[in-house]
């Protein structure tokens, strides 16, 4: 029977794999949720410097990049491949998390020895739902885990490339990739108690020489372009002033901010308890998410064979992974909650995939454990059954709460065909919105979206504009590539001193129009970079002044030698093309 289970088996977890790989696509193409022709203002941020790789702009060269240029290349080559628009985006974005939670779910059941384990923990990484822009905060870990499992059980050269290839990837995806990557690496490798702590060590040196050769020509294109020095000092005080602006909030388990739901208030102590928990869900799953790994170390400490003893070294792979994913949250976990809590959940749910089989293990049987522990058996067995109730019942209570909401989103509660024909009509949809003339004839259309309409109606293809106000959506949109190297130029994130790199490229692009803000903000940003005020005094004239979306308040400049050909009657603004 057991030979029959294990001939079985692959096939089975690989059946399981693709049915996890059209659930979530389906799940997650089927309701994108953004304003902006399906996507949301921060996947813009990313995308619109991906774009404007299309202008024949380069980062670093010719755009200030916030360390994430394989991202932008990416961005980039889906337009070229797949067609102009933000379907072409979205559909890419999709795969690559469904493929993300598909290798979620295979890395689950490694971990577990389970596939009902593995699809268990594997739906909530699902439920959370990664952003469409963080897919790489997906498939860079599970890329990287894989490899250093492959390592685990076979150390050599071979997976050490390719964990260093992982490593690099994961840095030009962006730069904090790379090093928790490669501090995941080094644990990994000098906890390898099976071999010598000098073969350990010559490990990490040829892996950390790996890593320094493959990201050399990045690093050499950067000092050739604008200089190492510079740019770090430019990333580390946007990365520094990003920070400030969303910092870390330690929430309130029993304080829901947008009120108390009347069923918190009323009924039986179980049922008052579950809507307390519903109410501050992401309270919930913020300090779940900090515990789980500290838990999962302290289990691993009980047994000498992580309570998998048919896995090879399985106390250093899980221990490995628990260290990633309490970097993780170190480095990922801030506000705004809502659209963070999922972005270090792939080390977390493979954590919790192994739980679900050790800790009714080590309740029902004890397990097999070290002699220390072995004193405390009965104890353990009662905390370790709790634990796994606490966790069973939590997960329960919240993922229960929206599942019928976001299915129906979906088109997955009605008949079985539905879901298909909404993949049609969401790309529909998407490619209406694309087409901004659509957008004309619209009551209800974002405001925002008015001022793509008119920047894409007023200025050439070829023109660029300068943007004060971190507002993506809008050049995306518009079709029309940032100038200055600036897709946003807000005061607290950028130096006076790149105001010369600034000026430079300026001066020989077409900008006809800037995009500035109002009031106190237009006049930090005059204060704060003296020489662009000059110029714009110089160049430039303030032409209409509007306030978009009721909070936006935006300064149309144009250039003092253009003569408005009309008017562009939405906004009554001059035209200039």
């Amino acid at each position: 029977m057991s030979q029959l289970r294990g001939r079985w088996r692959a096939p089975a977890v690989g059946v399981v794999a693709a049915c996890v790989f059209a659930f979530s696509w389906l799940l997650r193409f089927n309701d994108p949720g953004g304003s902006f022709a399906g996507l949301t203002d921060d996947h813009f941020f990313y995308l619109v410097r991906g774009w404007q790789i299309l202008f024949g702009d380069l980062p670093v060269r010719d755009f200030v990049d916030h360390g994430a240029p394989l991202f932008y290349y990416v961005g980039a080559a889906v337009q070229v491949l797949f067609g102009r628009g933000t379907l072409s985006e979205l559909a890419f974005c999709t795969t690559a998390l469904a493929l993300g939670a598909a290798l979620t779910f295979w890395l689950c059941t490694k971990a577990s020895g389970s596939i009902w384990a593995g699809l268990a923990a594997c739906l909530v990484h699902i439920w959370l739902g990664p952003r469409f822009y963080n897919y790489p905060k997906v498939l860079v870990y599970v890329a990287a885990i894989a490899l250093l499992w492959w390592f685990a059980d076979r150390p050599g050269a071979k997976p050490r490339l390719w964990i260093a290839v992982a490593t690099v990837i994961g840095f030009l995806f962006r730069h904090d990739h790379g090093l928790f990557v490669g501090l995941a690496a080094v644990v990994l490798m000098l906890s390898l108690t099976a071999l010598p702590w000098r073969e350990r060590l010559r490990h990490a040196v040829l892996y950390g020489t790996l890593v320094a050769a493959l990201v050399a020509p990045y690093l050499i294109f950067i000092q050739a372009n604008e200089g190492l020095l510079p740019y770090l000092r430019q990333m580390s005080t946007w990365a520094e002033r990003d920070r400030a602006r969303e910092p870390i909030v330690w929430p309130g388990l029993f304080d829901n901010p947008d009120g108390v739901s009347d069923g918190a208030r009323e009924g039986a102590a179980v049922r008052r308890a579950i809507a307390v928990v519903r109410d501050n869900g992401e309270a919930w799953i913020y300090y779940f998410e900090i515990v789980l790994p500290f838990l999962a170390l302290g289990v691993l400490t009980l047994s000498p064979d992580g309570f998998r003893p048919s896995w090879p070294r399985a106390r250093a792979k899980l221990a490995m992974v628990a260290v990633l994913a309490i970097v993780l949250d170190a480095g990922f976990l801030r506000s705004p909650l809502e659209a963070r809590l999922a972005d270090p959940s792939v080390p977390l749910v493979i954590l919790l995939a192994w739980l679900i089989v050790a800790l009714p293990r080590l309740t029902l049987t004890g397990g097999a454990l070290l002699p220390p522990p072995r004193r405390y058996r009965w104890p353990i067995r009662v905390a370790a059954g709790f634990s796994a109730l606490a966790i069973a019942a939590l997960l329960t209570t919240l993922m229960s709460a929206n599942l019928h909401r976001r299915f129906d989103q979906a088109g997955m509660t009605d008949r079985f065909g539905k879901m298909f024909e909404r993949v049609g009509s969401v790309s529909d949809q998407l490619r209406l919105d694309w087409n901004l003339e659509s957008w004309l004839s619209r009551e209800n259309r974002p405001d925002l979206i008015t001022l793509s309409m008119y920047v894409n109606a007023c200025t050439a293809p070829t023109d660029r504009v300068l943007v004060q106000s971190y507002l993506p959506q809008v050049l995306a949109l518009a079709q029309r590539a940032f100038a200055g190297g600036h897709a946003d130029l807000r005061p607290l994130y950028f130096g006076a001193d790149s105001q010369a790199l600034t000026l430079s490229r300026l001066r020989r692009q077409s900008v006809p129009i800037l995009l500035l803000d109002s009031d106190d903000s237009l006049r930090q940003f005059f204060v704060a970079f003296p020489l662009l005020k000059a110029f714009v005094d110089e160049r430039y004239q303030l032409t209409a002044t509007h306030v978009f979306d009721g909070r936006f308040g935006i300064s149309l400049f144009s250039r003092r030698d253009l003569q408005p050909v009309s008017t562009w009657q939405p906004l009554d603004w001059p035209c200039y093309r």
